[in-house]
């Protein structure tokens, strides 16, 4: 009876030592550098279930089944950037033509008689023309500046008021033929701005003369 206790002791203490290496066997991961295991490449444990680590073990041996908090943590991705969407190109208006103004000049003695201020057959003529350039319903009529002129011959003031009365007979005869009135402008000169020498008769038929400036464009 005592020698089968005996084998009977020695069995459980063979199945206890068993038990206890096997505890010790943890099959987190293979065997790493700084890390203790058996010959079957298993890392052991200890009785807190922690890897066991040999005295050469430091932090740079970490791995992941035995001390994953000591691993260092992956860089977190840049945000990918927001998506660039494409606009269509806005088109440039296209610059506003500036206005041009034309110079007509009309000889007075054409317009008119010798001191007179009336409108002779002729001078109706080119002003027709003119009238009905500006009225063009393409044409974008903005002022009309009508200047007289006169020459140098009799005394100032007499000259002035006659080249005023020119400019506006020009005005009126234009505004009969369809010419918005609030669009001419007239002035008179007299003998203050000759073009030509007021010493010969072909200079002061020069200075003689009724100025159209006319401001517009064709659209």
């Amino acid at each position: 009876m005592k020698k089968y206790m005996q084998i009977f002791q020695i069995v459980m203490a063979a199945v206890v030592s068993f038990a206890g290496q096997s505890a010790l066997a943890h099959s987190v991961s293979k065997v790493s550098p700084g890390y203790a295991g058996d010959t079957h490449g298993l890392v052991w444990t200890n009785s807190s279930g922690d890897c066991v680590r040999t005295s050469s073990w430091n932090k740079d041996m970490a791995t992941a089944g035995c001390d994953a908090g000591l691993m260092p943590k992956p860089a977190k991705a840049a945000p990918a950037p927001a998506p660039v969407i494409a606009t269509a190109p806005v088109a440039k208006p296209a610059p506003v033509p500036m206005p041009a103004i034309e110079r007509i000049n009309l000889k007075a003695d054409a317009l008119f008689d010798v001191n007179k201020a009336d409108l002779k057959p002729k001078g109706k003529s080119e002003l027709d023309v003119i009238a009905s350039r500006v009225t063009e319903r393409n044409f974008k009529l903005e002022q009309i500046t009508v200047t007289g002129h006169a020459d140098s011959t009799g005394a100032s003031a007499p000259n002035q008021a006659l080249s005023e009365r020119r400019a506006a007979a020009v005005k009126t005869y234009l505004v009969q033929r369809g010419v918005a009135p609030e669009v001419i402008v007239t002035q008179g000169m007299g003998e203050d701005q000759p073009v030509a020498s007021n010493a010969t008769a072909e200079g002061r038929a020069q200075n003689r003369r009724v100025e159209l400036d006319i401001k517009g464009q064709k659209q």
